[in-house]
């Protein structure tokens, strides 16, 4: 049954990837087009005009983006050997923890054929899952300042676009999906053993999940010069530029909107803050955060700070963990 679940994964990974990412790219232009509509005079809009919102001169000629093209294709020789496993590790801790459940209470006759209401709660129940750790493992490479060493990597883009979602350090990619596998298959399998589910389709119905939570989220506009925002439905989904704000060198702005889809996270973790169209403010991180200029300062850059902080927390415990000195005896 395992093996049989990551390669059915895997071969269901590969056939929805094109018609995933030709989704989530059409949902990136209706995004924009959406924003364009609302913030230019109805008067002045052409296919050119919304041409040049999508791809100003700005953006383009700016070194931040060249240097997110050069990390990328260094990214990419590393990816498959990353990301695709960890994509499929969710079907994998999934057949796990149904196959323990099985051994430990027997065996159960699975439903042959679930209803299609069932899998529909069942995949609104998976990206909801999916998204509470998309936003946890987020809020806590914040929190926690060794993590944040490598997160500071993603962070360090001075301007956003969709390349930006891809300048993540291999440190965090593992730490990211490995959460997210563990948390979403963990649940695939002890849920498909209590409902007598078939272990194999629900786990395909994770990866399905993952795809369209991210497609929904406009996952490319999160990280763009367009802002896109919500309004009054900021208080339900986290808009694009609810990420934005994310990414701003404002203190203010500083650890806040950490979630994907939905900002009941942030609202219940008191993280969130809300779009104000007119507000400026620029992106990056702040001075003295590391030498995050270069493509080797992306990946070396998160290392240096890391063994800087576990220097410096060892030197206060050594000097903590000294016999305290006795009175001190007075002169003759």
């Amino acid at each position: 049954m395992f093996g049989d679940t990551l390669v059915a994964a895997a071969r269901h990974l590969l056939a929805i990837a094109p018609y995933a990412i030709l989704f989530s790219w059409a949902m990136t232009f209706f995004g924009a087009y959406i924003a364009y509509v609302s913030q230019t005079e109805s008067a002045e809009r052409s296919f050119r005009g919304y041409m040049r919102f999508c791809f100003p001169a700005r953006i383009l000629k700016h070194p931040s983006l060249r240097l997110d093209i050069f990390f990328n294709i260094s990214f990419r020789l590393l990816h498959p050997f990353i990301l695709a496993p960890l994509l499929v590790s969710s079907a994998a801790l999934a057949a796990g923890s149904y196959a323990l459940l099985t051994m430990l209470f027997g065996e159960v006759e699975a439903v042959s054929s679930p209803s299609l209401l069932t899998w529909t709660l069942i995949l609104v129940a998976l990206m909801i899952a999916q998204d509470f750790a998309t936003f946890y493992a987020h809020y806590i490479e914040h929190k926690f300042v060794l993590l944040w060493q490598f997160h500071k990597t993603h962070h360090s883009a001075e301007i956003l676009v969709p390349l930006t979602n891809r300048r993540f350090h291999p440190v965090q990619t593992i730490i990211d999906n490995g959460f997210n596998a563990i948390a979403v298959g963990g649940l695939i399998g002890v849920s498909a053993y209590v409902l007598a589910l078939p272990i194999l389709d629900y786990s395909l119905r994770g990866l399905e999940a993952y795809w369209l939570i991210n497609a929904l989220s406009f996952h490319h506009l999160r990280h763009s010069h367009i802002r896109l925002g919500y309004g009054w439905l900021e208080r339900y989904l986290l808009s694009p530029a609810q990420h934005q704000l994310h990414h701003s060198s404002e203190v203010h702005h500083w650890d806040k909107n950490f979630g994907l889809l939905l900002s009941c996270w942030d609202r219940w973790f008191k993280t969130i803050v809300y779009t104000n169209p007119t507000e400026q403010y620029r992106l990056g991180l702040p001075p003295g955060s590391g030498d995050f200029s270069t493509v080797t300062g992306l990946y070396i850059s998160p290392f240096r700070g890391f063994v800087k902080i576990l220097r410096e927390r060892m030197q206060r415990h050594a000097g903590r963990s000294e016999p305290a000195p006795g009175p001190a005896v007075p002169e003759a």
